[in-house]
């Protein structure tokens, strides 16, 4: 049952949330020159396990990804894939961390590189989905011979779950499957762990 009048926990938490927001968007900025390459990279491996002949790539260009094929000429279908819309959800995650009261101390500092592991990993599969999806539905007669139509379906769907659902909705799952009490004592709710 949620109180009417708004804790001491959510008036700090109002209060913080603009400094938080403006050192998520500092920590982002000062990551993306290393994690940017890291994620291309990262992609282009996991995109390419299990491909004969292992073909497709993800190549940083500055702040967007170029997805394509090297078994393909030069000429041919390259997507220009922005990086920011890959991990730009960082910033709303770490301002929700951040400006949680106590979400740092005790079990906080083993929750955050948890799900910091857990956001890299959605940013990786974005990135594999859209090459994926580059391959099965936007290469023409090439696409249509190498991939069936359960597979298009399959990496289309894929790539647009993770382009929207997963890129809203999981920093703030994340931060709440990651700081449960913190985060149901700030909303005034009985914690569902307590139960």
């Amino acid at each position: 049952m949620r109180s009417s009048k708004p804790s001491a926990d959510l008036r700090v938490f109002l209060k913080r949330l603009p400094l938080a927001l403006a050192a998520a968007v500092a920590i982002w900025l000062a990551v993306r020159p290393f994690y940017d390459p890291a994620l291309c990279a990262s992609a282009q491996w996991l995109a390419r396990f299990g491909e004969f002949p292992a073909a497709s790539l993800v190549v940083r260009d500055g702040n967007d990804a170029l997805l394509g094929r090297s078994d393909m000429r030069a000429d041919s279908g390259w997507l220009k894939f922005s990086l920011t819309q890959v991990s730009f959800n960082l910033v709303p995650f770490l301002a929700l961390v951040f400006a949680l009261p106590g979400a740092l101390s005790g079990r906080g500092w083993r929750a955050l590189p948890v799900a910091l592991g857990v956001l890299a990993g959605s940013h990786v599969l974005d990135l594999v989905w859209q090459v994926k999806a580059l391959e099965a539905l936007q290469m023409g007669a090439w696409s249509l011979a190498n991939y069936s139509a359960l597979a298009r379906n399959v990496y289309g769907t894929l790539r647009y779950f993770f382009d929207i659902p997963v890129t809203f909705a999981l920093p703030l799952v994340l931060w709440v499957g990651a700081f449960p009490e913190r985060v149901f004592k700030l909303l005034g709710l009985a914690s569902p762990l307590n139960a």
